[in-house]
């Protein structure tokens, strides 16, 4: 197999090669302190001096050397202009290495670096394994390393000397694993693993045939629906895949792999086939196969909570909507009820009590006769409806149904079977942990497992709201449904705060779980600030009182340039107020683009991705997920006709049919170890 590049042929030339600089670059770096000048001047070969100087400057931008061979040409002129304006060429090859040996060191101690020696590698040796345990890309660990060799002011060693510390521990960690598997597999967990590489019988066969899928093929593919039969059957898929996650727990844990190392490994699976997998030495098909039992049982539990999260909240959305619609109608009902009663007084009423008035004010009419014309207008039919009908009662029964907050949770009460098809296998197959906060409301998840979901009173109620328990116990009886939704509810809220989480998991992990150790935080906390880059931020109130006098200056500087009429985006009004003006943005100086599109008004996709890919090189970042050795990167071709298929949905098969020069092996290959979630992320 061909050895590991890190780095394409492109990014090794330009790490092997001076740095480019532009020209106000080149006045930047080649500006030299005095005592460095002094230097040059005193060395008598103007090889020497040019030499040394340029050295010097490379060293400024790239912090390592380079041979004098690969000097820029402008450099060199420009440099050499600074000593000595008209000086004849001069002939690196009187450079000689011993001399070049002692001007490096030279430019070394002035700038405060030491040379990359076997205490540097070690540095090196202790960063590189931290981050080949983290299954990180080797081209980051190299950058990582240039990072960690700047800020500790060690020079930067050759790109070979780098490959080699990079590709050793790379190398030694996966003898670390094989041993690790040797030691720890029995025979019976070998055998099981191994009947997973075997095909299953279809249904009604005693023996697999030609067709039969293999049992690992038929665990790597996830529904996401969230129709109960579908959940049920991921469900079961849990339960056995944490059957075998057991078995190997304690291979697991003499592997450590950290949750990067457990994606990496089980990656490879679900894009090798079967037989790819079987040619593999056993112990890194046994770590492989493994490491994706391991995968299989995060993703597992994270798909479940994704679709009890998706559920609820679906459900909750439609019990809102719901009682929103039932609140618009009853406002509806409280309008019409209110109009009846105004029409009613205005009519009736209103009519009958000015009536009323009249005969009471009669002076020509007895007490008695004044009673006895009141009692036969109130006989009357309207009046006697108006009475009758109440409007007023209608109206305050309809604003004292609006006040009930039952109404919302008798909706929920109502849907609770429909969401309970989808959530209980999952909360009945899932172990949450939570923060102490939500205690309650674990002991209540744990009684509802317990019950396999069939609650009474006795359930625990301590984690719902007081109106929640008062509705769950209205009149007496216990609400089961609405019990069950409420708990789903406050399940789902536990899941988004962090609260709830799971021990297994990718994304529903606790908090601390994605944070630095609290026990590596203390033994090496100075070092962990140092490395990133945080010393100037240790002591908070040193921090604050430099921002704070920094702001305060800046206020003096605005206040002066107003004083002085210096801001011209600034206006008094007489009343004492003012007026900002937003400066026009200035026009871009960009050139225009035409140059760069073809004349023609029809360009093939073909030309618009290899014209994109000359400019930006974004197929460099489509590279191969595995660590190790592997093929060549495949040609472009390939990469654009995958492009093209999955882009434009013409299907791999057909892509290969109408490209010339692509196999159908080659295509699939290429989509299928290439373009990953990473690389097509880093090539936008």
């Amino acid at each position: 197999m061909p050895r590991m590049n890190i780095l394409n042929t492109v990014e090794r030339e330009a790490f092997n090669s001076p740095p480019v600089f532009s020209s106000f670059q080149r006045k930047q770096y080649f500006d030299f302190p005095s005592k460095l000048r002094r230097f040059a001047a005193g060395l008598r070969n103007p090889a020497y001096q040019l030499g040394f100087l340029l050295s010097t400057g490379y060293f400024k931008a790239a912090r390592r050397f380079f041979s004098p061979g690969s000097f820029h040409p402008r450099d060199i002129e420009y440099v050499a202009r600074q000593l000595e304006p008209g000086a004849p060429t001069v002939d690196f090859a009187q450079y000689h290495p011993r001399a070049r040996q002692r001007h490096q060191h030279t430019i070394r101690t002035f700038y405060g670096f030491r040379a990359c020696d076997s205490a540097a590698s070690r540095l090196l040796l202790k960063e590189i394994a931290g981050l080949v345990r983290s299954q990180v890309k080797p081209k980051v660990i190299f950058w990582r390393c240039i990072d960690v060799l700047v800020r500790e002011k060690i020079e930067v060693p050759s790109y070979t000397r780098l490959t080699k510390l990079i590709l050793g521990a790379i190398n030694r960690r996966s003898q670390e694993l094989a041993a690790i598997i040797e030691r720890s597999l029995t025979q019976e967990v070998r055998a099981l693993l191994e009947d997973l590489l075997s095909q299953e019988p279809l249904v009604g066969d005693a023996v697999p045939g030609k067709t039969s899928a293999y049992k690992l093929t038929l665990m790597k593919k996830l529904s996401q629906s969230t129709k109960p039969s579908k959940v049920k059957e991921r469900v079961v898929d849990l339960s056995l895949v944490r059957g075998l996650y057991d078995q190997l727990s304690p291979t697991l844990q003499s592997l450590a792999l950290m949750p990067g190392g457990i994606r990496y490994y089980a990656e490879s699976v679900l894009r090798s086939e079967i037989f790819q997998l079987t040619r593999r030495d056993d112990p890194d098909r046994y770590l492989h196969v493994i490491a994706f039992i391991a995968h299989q049982f995060y993703r597992l539990q994270d798909n479940l909570v994704d679709v009890l999260l998706t559920s609820l909240r679906s459900f909750q959305n439609g019990a809102i909507r719901e009682h929103k619609e039932q609140c618009y109608a009853r406002r509806e009902q409280q309008h019409e009820a209110l109009k009846t009663l105004l029409g009613g007084l205005e009519r009736g009423l209103v009519g009958t009590l000015t009536s009323i008035g009249s005969i009471t004010e009669d002076q020509a009419l007895s007490d008695t006769e004044k009673v006895t014309r009141i009692r036969a207008l109130l006989a009357t039919r309207e009046t006697r409806r108006l009475l009758e009908e109440d409007p007023v009662a209608e109206l305050k029964a309809s604003l004292v149904s609006e006040l009930d907050e039952d109404d919302y949770y008798k909706i929920l009460e109502l849907k609770s079977v429909w969401i309970q098809n989808r959530v209980s296998p999952i909360l009945k197959a899932l172990t949450f942990q939570g923060d102490p906060g939500v205690r309650k409301l674990v002991d209540a998840i744990e009684h509802f497992k317990e019950k396999d979901g069939g609650v009474d009173r006795s359930a625990p109620t301590g984690f719902l709201d007081p109106e929640e328990q008062t509705a769950v116990n209205r009149d007496g009886k216990f609400r089961v449904s609405l019990y069950k939704a409420l708990l789903f509810l406050h399940v789902q809220n536990g899941i988004k705060s962090g609260a709830l989480n799971l021990e297994h998991s990718y994304k529903y992990r606790p908090l601390d779980d994605y944070l630095i150790d609290r026990d590596r935080w203390q033994r090496a906390k100075q070092q962990l600030i140092e490395r990133a880059g945080l010393e100037g931020f240790v002591d908070p109130r040193k921090t604050l009182k430099e921002l704070d006098e920094a702001l305060y200056q800046q206020y003096l500087l605005t206040d002066r340039n107003i004083a002085e009429g210096k801001n011209p985006h600034i206006k008094f009004k007489k009343n004492g107020g003012f007026t900002l003006s937003t400066p026009k943005q200035e026009e871009s100086d960009a050139e225009p683009l035409q140059q760069y599109f073809p004349d023609h008004r029809i360009v093939p996709l073909v030309e618009v991705l290899a014209t994109v890919n000359r400019f930006t090189h974004y197929v460099d970042e489509l590279q191969h997920p595995q660590q190790r050795y592997h093929h060549g990167k495949p040609s472009e071709a390939a990469i654009y006709a995958g492009i093209i298929g999955i882009g434009c949905a013409i299907g791999l098969r057909r892509m290969m049919r109408i490209s010339r020069g692509i196999t159908e092996a080659e295509l699939e290959h290429t989509v299928n170890w290439h373009f990953t979630l990473d690389g097509s992320q880093r090539s936008q």
